[in-house]
This record gives structure tokens, sequence and C-alpha cells, in this order.
């Protein structure tokens, strides 16, 4: 009697049951202790009335995360664990029933042992919510939304790990290289990105970086499940690569030799792919961290060099399943070639990447700063106050940007080195973005243009909000003095309100470049609140020229700013980066009090010289402690350049 093929097959449902179900059962239970229980636990609890959600992922979420990322894993290793095993093998190949079927099989229960858990769990939170008035802890949508989106999620990664069983042999291999894959496109795009900036002069690796890029790894995604849209780009994408991975590994299983069983790859094609990948990988990761940790060329050439060899080496002792393996060099010298090669057509740029710049026709807006990282990428907030516009503005941007890609050659390649970062973003017309970042070693000699963007009226009402607003719209100043001093005022007459806001607006469009990016003489810091309840944080210096003189007009100077009275005595002392090397105030202070040469700076007309000219940072080339007269406290500040006083440069005899 012929045998009978059926697509059905009781006695594989049966090994399948045996095998795997408890997974589904433990998913069960994970659900509902997750979100029924937590939610029954809510609502008996008297004290939990004010307890909301914003959707049913941010109920107990790590245990969600754990559940959508483990289980389908799981699923996929325990159902096809029979192709790593040779006796399992053996038992479901002589089944009267072809590859074909018995893929089915395993897929349907497996989508059956991830989604009825989710299916039963969403029906009790139905009943609660038809039972009890909870709309304040999620809606009937929530439960349809989270029902979708975790089997979106979840059919997903069980499709990966599918598909990762059907390439390897070994069931912990499919595991780990399961989640290899899935935070693959993430992971190479930080390293690509990362070290790309090495090699092309003005590529911004912190804009791309500061991109949400969770949506591209499932893996990444399911730890802010609560911000995915059903509806939504995302999720259709991700169905569809689920059919596509499950097609994929259909293909693959009824190709697939049984005799591959307990070996890492099960086509060895695949096995080349795995070591050069392997490879590639740790030489940018090692590459990138030497550039981070020390920011020199040779030790970034050191760590590609070092990443290599090893990422290479533990391809061969996992291909061979030994670490006492020979290595095959010829292959280690195709790859260093091909990565040169690579290397070279990157730095010829035959894009025309580095000398890019838009044509002035083409620019709607710019947008300039030290660093991308305060750039909103955000389409549902209003940016459009960063950017300038005006022509004069546009076309000394583009003079600027020119300029760098002249002297690119002092552009740095780490970020450890002296120097300072601009930012460049271009708006064009055509709605496409051009974003450039270069970390400039020799920014001193760009000072002439970039003073002429940053003193420009238009940059000034960009980082200055007070230059937006007028006096009506100010509620209360006040003024609270630096150091240590309890000194303040508190500003809140119309009148004196319209002529402090007209000072510090007057001071603010008379600043310097110079004055914006460096703080002499802190005087005191000063909120200004508005009528809509937000504040306005200003620092008040020895520029502030006009409000300086206001206030002193009002008799208020003295109550609200740092004052020789307020000082004890100052000491000054050379700076030395071999012996300041405390981040400590007092530590700092002392070491001051020890210099042989120091300076004591006593008399008022002194002291008042040193707060006008001193700097809140420590960089200056004379470091000073300022000692006062009703506290124990002391502020370290220094001197530096044109702003050190006359009596300190004859003391240490160097005027």
């Amino acid at each position: 009697m012929s045998s009978r093929i059926t697509w059905f097959n009781r006695e594989l449902i049966i090994y399948i049951f045996r095998s795997t179900g408890w997974i589904g059962f433990l998913y069960l239970v994970g659900l509902i202790f997750a979100l029924p229980l937590e939610m029954l636990a809510i609502i008996l609890n008297e004290n939990n009335d004010y307890v909301e959600f914003e959707n049913l992922f941010s109920c107990q979420q790590m245990i969600q995360f754990v559940l959508v990322i483990v289980i389908p894993v799981l699923l996929a290793i325990f159902l096809f664990r029979f192709l790593q095993m040779k006796q399992a093998s053996d038992f479901i190949h002589s089944l009267p029933i072809t590859r074909r079927s018995i893929y089915v099989h395993m897929i349907g229960t497996g989508i059956g042992f991830m989604g009825l858990p989710i299916l039963l769990t969403g029906s009790i939170l139905v009943l609660f919510h038809s039972a009890i008035d909870i709309e304040r802890l999620y809606t009937m949508t929530d439960i349809w939304s989270w029902m979708g989106t975790t089997f979106i999620l979840e059919a997903l990664i069980f499709s990966v790990a599918v598909l990762i069983g059907m390439v390897t042999g070994l069931s912990a291999f499919q595991g780990l290289l399961t989640y290899i894959f899935l935070a693959l496109p993430v992971g190479l795009f930080v390293l690509f990105t990362a070290n790309v900036k090495f090699l092309i002069a003005g590529f911004s690796a912190d804009y791309y970086l500061s991109a949400n890029m969770n949506g591209i790894s499932p893996l990444l995604a399911a730890t802010e499940m609560e911000k995915i849209t059903f509806f939504s780009i995302n999720t259709l994408i991700y169905s569809i690569l689920t059919f596509l991975f499950l097609i994929s590994s259909l293909f693959l299983y009824e190709k697939r030799k049984l005799e591959y069983v307990s070996q890492a790859f099960a086509y060895p094609k695949i096995k080349p792919l795995f070591k050069f990948g392997l490879t590639l990988c740790m030489m940018l990761f090692t590459g990138l961290y030497f550039s981070e940790t020390t920011g020199e060329p040779g030790w970034i050439f050191f760590g590609y060099t070092v990443g290599s060899l090893l990422g290479y080496y533990l391809g061969e002792i996992v291909l061979q399943k030994t670490w006492r393996i020979r290595v095959n060099l010829k292959g280690y010298v195709a790859f260093i070639v091909a990565i040169i090669v690579l290397v070279f057509i990157i730095k010829i740029d035959p894009l025309q990447y580095k000398a890019k710049i838009p044509d002035e026709k083409m620019i709607s807006q710019i947008y300039i700063g030290n660093s991308p990282l305060f750039f909103e990428d955000d389409e549902t907030l209003d940016n459009s106050s960063d950017y300038l516009k005006e022509k004069e503005n546009i076309e000394a941007i583009r003079l600027l940007h020119q300029e760098i890609i002249e002297k690119g050659k002092k552009v740095s390649i780490g970020e450890l080195n002296d120097g300072q970062s601009v930012f460049l973003m271009y708006e064009l017309k055509n709605g496409k973005r051009l974003a450039r970042g270069y970390h400039l070693q020799n920014y001193d000699s760009y000072m002439p243009l970039l003073a002429k963007i940053y003193e420009s009226n238009e940059y000034k009402k960009m980082v200055n909000e007070l230059l937006n607003v007028s006096a009506e719209n100010v509620s209360k100043i006040k003024v609270t003095a630096s150091g240590q001093v309890d000194k303040s005022i508190t500003i809140t007459d119309s009148q004196q309100l319209e002529a402090a806001v007209q000072a510090l607006s007057a001071d603010l469009n008379n600043q310097s470049f110079a004055q914006m990016t460096s703080s002499f003489g802190d005087y005191a810091s000063i909120d200004i609140l508005l009528n809509n309840n937000e504040t306005i944080y200003m620092n008040w210096d020895s520029s502030y020229t006009q409000f300086s003189k206001w206030m002193e007009s009002t008799g208020q100077s003295e109550k609200a700013r740092l004052m020789a009275d307020d000082i004890s005595y100052i000491l000054v002392a050379k700076t030395d980066s071999e012996i300041y090397h405390s981040n400590s105030e007092s530590e700092l202070a002392q070491q001051i009090e020890q210099q042989p040469n120091r300076l004591k700076i006593k008399t008022a007309s002194e002291i008042e010289t040193a707060i006008d000219n001193a700097q809140i940072d420590w960089g200056g080339e004379y470091s000073a402690a300022f000692y006062y007269k009703e506290s124990r406290d002391v502020d370290i500040k220094s001197f530096s350049g044109e702003h050190v006083p006359g009596f300190i440069l004859d003391h240490f005899n160097e005027r």
C-alpha cells in the first residue's frame, strides 16, 4: 500500500506541543502578570486613583519588552531544533510528509503560540473594560493597537530567528546570530557613520547619529513600543519583511542538506560572509574606541589593525569550532587590500561631497552652531526661529564654508584635539537638507567671518530670546549676585522693567563676537519672568555697560551684584597645567596658596578691577582664588589675554 502525504500530521503536532508548548504557556503567564493582574491591582487599590498610562505598552514595560524579544526567538529555536539534532532530524524527516508541510506545521504552531496568548490577554482586558469604568487606564483602541503591534513585532523577530535557524546547525548560534542580525542595521550604521568622518572632511557623524534610528531595528523598536503606532509605515515594513523572511526560510529549508547537523553554517557560501563581516565590525569598533578615548591618528590606526586581526581570528575559531587553528593569512590580506581600495575611493571623493556648497538661489535658510545636538529634527516643532534667512548672512555662511573647504587640511580627525566645532545646516528650497560639521584646529583664522555672522542683528535675535519680547511681556526681573554672596533684588515696577529691558536689549545688540563667546567680569545672574510664566535666563557681566549704568543710577547695583566690598582678598598665581590638575576648587585654592610667587590682592580698586576682568572658566594664563568676607567657600576664576590687569603683569614681571 502506497504512503499518503497529507497537509496535517497528527504525530507532528503532538511532537511540537510536547517540545514547544511550554513556551506558549510561559508567554501567556507572563502577559497575564504584565497586564491583567497589574490592571486588577490598580483597580482594587484605592490609592492608585491617579495612575495613568500613555498606552498599554507603558504597563510593566520591562516585562513586556523581555517577552517580546525572547519568546519569538525561543519558539524558533525549539521548533526547528530538529535541524540541529541528528536523531530528531531523522525522525521528523522520516514522517510521510513533505518538507514544505513540515515547515507550515512549525510556522503555524509558532504563530499560534505567539498569537493565542496575545488574544487571550486582550480578551481579558476587553472584559475589564466592559465591566468597569477604567477609561483613564486604557481604551478599546489601546487594546487593538497593543494586540496588533505586539504580534507584528514578535512575528518579525520570529521570522528572523527562523531564517537564521535555516542557515546554522547550532541552536545557541541561532539565538546569538538572531540578535546580532536584528541589531545589525543600527550597529553598522553607527560604526560606518562614526568612522567615515575620519575620511571625509565635513561629514557630521553627530548629525546622522542624532536621528532616531530605533525604527530600523525591531530589537531597538521594542525598547520604545509605547511610541509605535499600529497604522504606520514601520509596521507595514515589518509585515512585508516578515513575509519575505518566512518565504526565504522555506526556500532555504527545502534546499538544506540534512547532514549539516551541528555545523556552524549549513551553507558553505555564508562562511566567508560571516568571517569578513565580523572582521569588518571588529575593525570599525576598535578604531572608533581608540578615536573616542585618545583622538590620536596613531592609536586609531592601531585600533583598526588590532580589531581586524582579532575579528578575523574569532571568525576562524567559530567556523572551525576550536581555538587551535591555523589562520589563513591570504584571506586577511585580501580583506585589507579591499579595505584600502574602499578607503582610497572614499578619499578621492568621486561624488564631490567635500566641495559641495549649495547655490545661493537654492537656499531658503541656514542653521549655524557649534553642534547639531541642539538641532531639533522634529517636524511637529517650529524650528524656524533657529535659522538665518537674510541674504547677507547666507552669503557670509557660504563664504565661511568655502574658506573651511580651502583650508581643509587643518580639519582635525580627532575630537579630543584643540579647536572649535562648526556645524552648518542648509535648508534648500526643494525641501532637501545639506549638513556639514567641521572640527577646526585653526579656528582663530575664521574669526572675521564668524564675527560678521554672529554680530548680525538676525543672529542675535535668534540666540537671545529677550530681543524678541517687549517690556509689556515682562512681569518681573530678579537679579542675584554671583559668587558666595547673599544679595538679590526684584524689579516689578513697570517703568523700571521697561528701562531694564531696554538697557539689556541695547547691551545684547552691542555685544561683539568676542564678548558673545567669552564672559569676563561675572556680576550676577538675571531671571526675566514673562507674562506667560516662561523665564529668560541671562548673566550680567562687565560687558553689559548700559544695564550696569542703569543699575548704578537707580542705586540697585550694590544690592544685586558682586562688589569689591564682598571680597576679602584674591590670590593669583601663574596657571600650570601640571600643578592645577584638580577638579576641586578648595584643592586648587590650596595649590595657589602654596605657590611662593603668588600675588595677594587686597585693595578695593584692584579687587574691583579683578572682578571686571576675571573669566569664569579656569583656562586663563593666571589662576585666581576669590575669598569672601561672609563665606568660607572659595571661587576659582582666571585671567587671560588683554583682560589680565596691569598690576598682575607687573607682579610677575611680564610687561
